[in-house]
């Protein structure tokens, strides 16, 4: 009885999120490409991102594959398995290779043109005098952030490509734009802060409840390192054999009291402070991005291993930044 009505929730939630996904698709198509329905960006950014929490979940995938084996063996599945099968498949194959070749190309353009990016950036220090040392020396650490980040992460390459073509054509002169670009980003990033300074103080918390955390689970994993390598943890030591009900639970000292409690309050804490600041982070979010970053996060999902093997900058550069990391 448990197990049915377990076997019941997954398919209701399964069924659900594929209606949630042809919901925001269609509220994108008609609201932020046809313009024909208002739409809320902090809404589909928290339904992409249901989304992709609930795509982790193995007992989810395992009964969306039930269901379609189910519906392959229905007289609807069967027909449309044969009026549009050879159509999937050509188009399977179609975004396949369309895929790959972006992959690729965007690699090249990226692990070439970051390089090209600081060196423009620099000579429009010297040359322009909108572009400020302080801009220059922003822009340049933006650059390199994206940059050790998009060896890793195709996500990150092909949105930081996407963001700078973007500007680059709609700049009032394409050929000062990697010039100008500092002086831009610059006044981007004053906008932001000056225009919500108070809305950026929750992400300030978080990151202090985070280093709080991963301060704590570092200084515990050395202790317990530390133990385990002390002379006395190295003896046999035998225990009488006591019943269960016997046994006497040893009493905890008040540091780790205060230590487990610590944890737990900045956990609870961390909650509504990430929730504040992801609102924050999504009313700066562009629809296009977001929905462009949610269509490669899928397809890196389907294809990635595929083009893993292929010849790729990004795959060199990684090995040089793991050698200089080790030594």
């Amino acid at each position: 009885m448990i197990q049915s009505l377990q076997r019941g929730f997954l398919v209701l939630v399964v069924i659900n999120t594929w209606c949630l996904l042809g919901i925001i698709l269609f509220d994108y198509l008609l609201g932020n490409i046809l313009g024909l329905i208002s739409t809320s960006i902090n809404s589909q950014a928290w339904a992409i991102l249901l989304l992709a929490a609930l795509s982790f979940s193995s007992a989810l995938k395992a009964t969306q594959l039930n269901i379609k084996q189910w519906f392959s063996t229905t007289r609807v599945g069967l027909y449309l398995a044969e009026s549009l099968g050879g159509c999937q498949a050509i188009v399977v194959r179609a975004l396949h290779s369309l895929y790959t070749n972006i992959y690729l190309s965007a690699d090249v353009v990226f692990c070439i043109g970051a390089p090209l990016l600081i060196i423009a950036a620099t000579a429009g220090w010297w040359l322009l005098d909108e572009v400020s040392y302080l801009a220059l020396l922003g822009y340049c650490c933006m650059i390199s952030l994206i940059v050790f980040t998009g060896l890793y992460s195709n996500l990150v390459r092909l949105l930081s490509l996407g963001y700078f073509f973007g500007y680059w054509l709609v700049s009032d002169d394409w050929l000062l734009y990697p010039f100008f670009a500092p002086a831009l980003v610059q006044k981007n990033i004053v906008i932001m802060v000056s225009g919500s300074a108070a809305s950026w103080l929750p992400m300030v918390g978080l990151v202090l409840i985070v280093y709080l955390l991963v301060l704590r689970r570092t200084s515990s994993s050395k202790g317990q390192a530390m133990s385990s390598d002390s002379p006395d943890s190295n003896r046999l030591i035998v225990r009488p054999i006591v019943p269960k009900f016997l046994e006497v639970i040893p009493k905890r000292s008040s540091r780790e009291l205060f230590g487990s409690s610590l944890s737990l309050f900045c956990l609870v804490m961390a909650i509504p402070l990430g929730i504040l600041v992801l609102n924050n982070i999504f009313a700066y979010i562009n629809p296009h991005v977001l929905f462009a970053g949610f269509a490669i996060w899928i397809l890196d999902r389907h294809w990635q291993t595929d083009v893993a093997n292929e010849p790729a900058l990004s795959a060199d550069l990684r090995y040089f930044a793991n050698l200089i990391w080790k030594h």
